[in-house]
């Protein structure tokens, strides 16, 4: 009995429309959390605490820190809560910077290409067709393998602008790079010339 092709995998990051006829998706990812929020958000936690500690002046830093002093009329209190609100501030407005760099990226590997669409309401896209692909090296620091992502590095010929650049915070980064060759094998193969290998189900009767 014959089996039923498993169904083509529809994008959820890259825009659909963007694939061509026959084309496939293999893998998308953005880069990870982990990456792009960490230090933001202890940053920010950080400058809220002791803007709390300063405000209420909790555990007597006034008796501490002698700050009980006035300057220009205000207690230095004040101005030591007015900096560390400021620096709060700034902490949420680069947690939302990160925020808008992680969401508008996007790195797909199709059956053809290797895909990267940046934009978040407009959207560019950058391609490397996987036959001028010739090398996908992948770095990860102690710390990044314990978190479980690193760097990947597609080489390309041809001249595209993408190639020879590095994506930074890719989860998973060696399944990702075993994907692209994959693809890569399996469009320079005598195979390739024979339909995709993942064609949509069959409609039903």
């Amino acid at each position: 009995m014959a089996t039923t092709p498993p169904p083509r995998v529809m994008p959820h990051l890259l825009k659909a429309t963007y694939l061509a006829d026959g084309e496939y998706l293999l893998e998308e990812t953005r880069a990870t959390k982990l990456f792009y929020f960490p230090g933001p958000i202890l940053f920010t936690f950080i400058m809220g605490l002791l803007v709390v500690i300063f405000h209420y002046d909790v555990a007597g830093v006034d008796g501490m820190l002698h700050l009980a002093t006035t300057v220009g009329g205000h207690a230095a209190r004040f101005w030591v809560v007015a900096l560390f609100g400021l620096l709060f501030v700034l902490g949420l407005l680069w947690i939302l910077v990160r925020w808008l760099r992680w969401i508008r990226t996007v790195y797909a590997v199709t059956t053809r290409r290797v895909i990267v669409q940046k934009g978040i309401l407009g959207k560019d896209f950058d391609e490397i067709p996987v036959v001028q692909i010739r090398g996908v090296d992948v770095h990860q620091s102690f710390g990044q393998r314990i978190l479980g992502y690193g760097t990947v590095r597609v080489s390309s010929e041809g001249g595209a602008r993408i190639g020879n650049e590095d994506w930074k915070g890719i989860p998973k980064p060696f399944r990702f790079q075993k994907v692209i060759e994959n693809a890569t094998i399996g469009a320079t193969s005598p195979a390739a010339a024979t339909p995709p290998p993942w064609p949509a189900p069959p409609a039903g009767r």
